[in-house]
């Protein structure tokens, strides 16, 4: 009988120990416990400007793969990182309710916003839930708004407009031109700051023209240009909408080169416009990319996944993500407000290069590089690099 007792006390002992470390495991699993942080994207995904859209979202969608590769934690919680979409079709109306639905969500920041007037539209909403968000529109009134959540990771349309006004008088000494601009946001802005560079580096505005920003019937305009006979033609039109107005020149007999306002410089533009692409001149944000290693490893992954080169934007909108997730982690905290506060005072080395922001969140350093189609590929002919954005 006392052996029989003993060894039910064992047994209850054991059983007791078995419990004890099963209850232990369960509060040391619900102490590392897991943490969603969701992101939001809002780009034009369908529409005319649907082809930079979906290689921004590509862009998007890699930088979260990493950061969910890189292991990242907070307060002992493992981090998971959602990208939740929306498809802004370029309309500012559909821009807004695409900002609702991030901040219903409790997305810890918005990347990728493409237009200038989604842009504007939308800021007052991401501001008052205190959610950044991050785009690379031309509009400087973007920044201008007086809302500390709104960051540009691009330059402006004046600081572009300044440096392809130099670059058209003073490397292709071209005086003359012709000046075609949508009839939008980034569209009227851009032409206007251009022409006012134009004449500042000695230039002459010879005519200008407004066509439909979403148009693709350019034969009155060009018909018009053919009687001026410019020496150049400067295009503030969208990207999609670029290479169907060199096309048009080119079928019209106009042989100037095309100054173009859009980031079109990708091997896309090459095939879509063929041999009438010649002599176009573009401008990209950054500095040669190509040289940068960083870069060429992100272009080889992004070709592995995807089967394309990547866009013109693509890198920006991964430096976007890869940014916010820095901020976090920079905060210590998963909350909009902490994240936002962070952006202002991060230093981020992306794959465009250091990402740092004034009070106005205007890149604090602002780079470009100039392009020329040449025997049917791009050329880098000019960089240009200025600091802190005025």
């Amino acid at each position: 009988m006392a052996r029989v007792a003993k060894r039910s006390n064992f047994l209850i002992v054991i059983a007791m120990t078995i419990t004890l470390s099963c209850n232990w495991m369960l509060v040391c699993s619900a102490a590392a416990g897991e943490r969603t942080v969701r992101l939001g994207f809002d780009g034009p995904l369908s529409g005319l400007n649907a082809a930079n859209g979906q290689s921004m979202l590509n862009g998007a969608r890699m930088a979260v793969a990493d950061l969910n590769s890189a292991g990242l934690s907070l307060d002992g919680d493992k981090l998971t990182f959602e990208l939740l979409v929306q498809d802004d079709r370029s309309n500012p109306r559909i821009g807004e309710l695409a900002a609702r639905y991030f901040v219903n969500r409790k997305v810890i920041g918005v990347v990728g916003i493409y237009n200038s007037d989604v842009a504007l539209d939308s800021s007052a909403i991401y501001h008052q839930a205190g959610i950044a968000h991050l785009s690379m529109v031309g509009s400087q009134t973007y920044t201008r708004l007086g809302y500390d959540t709104s960051f540009r990771l691009a330059a402006h349309d004046e600081q572009r407009a300044n440096v392809l006004a130099k670059f058209t008088v003073h490397e292709l000494h071209k005086t003359k031109l012709a000046l075609v601009y949508a009839d939008s946001s980034f569209g009227v802005s851009y032409k206007d700051k251009f022409a006012a560079a134009l004449t500042r580096e000695g230039g002459k505005v010879a005519s200008t023209n407004a066509v439909g920003a979403t148009t693709f019937d350019f034969n009155s305009v060009v018909l018009n240009l053919k009687t001026i006979q410019p020496e150049a033609v400067f295009f503030a039109g969208l990207g999609d909408q670029t290479p169907m107005f060199v096309k048009s020149m080119r079928h019209a007999g106009i042989d100037a080169p095309l100054i173009a306002a859009a980031v079109i410089v990708d091997p896309k533009f090459l095939a879509t416009v063929g041999a009438d692409a010649e002599g176009t001149v573009a401008i990209t944000p950054g500095l040669h990319q190509e040289m940068n290693k960083r870069f060429q490893s992100f272009e080889k992954n992004y070709l592995q996944r995807y089967g394309v080169h990547p866009g013109p934007f693509s890198a920006t909108v991964y430096d976007q993500v890869r940014l916010l997730g820095a901020a976090l982690m920079q905060a210590g905290s998963d909350n909009p407000r902490d994240i936002t506060n962070a952006l202002h005072v991060i230093n981020y080395k992306g794959l465009t290069g250091n990402i740092s922001f004034d009070a106005r969140g205007e890149l604090r350093e602002v780079a470009f590089s100039m392009y020329q189609v040449q025997q049917g590929n791009w050329v880098l002919l000019k960089q240009y690099h200025f600091g802190a954005a005025q």
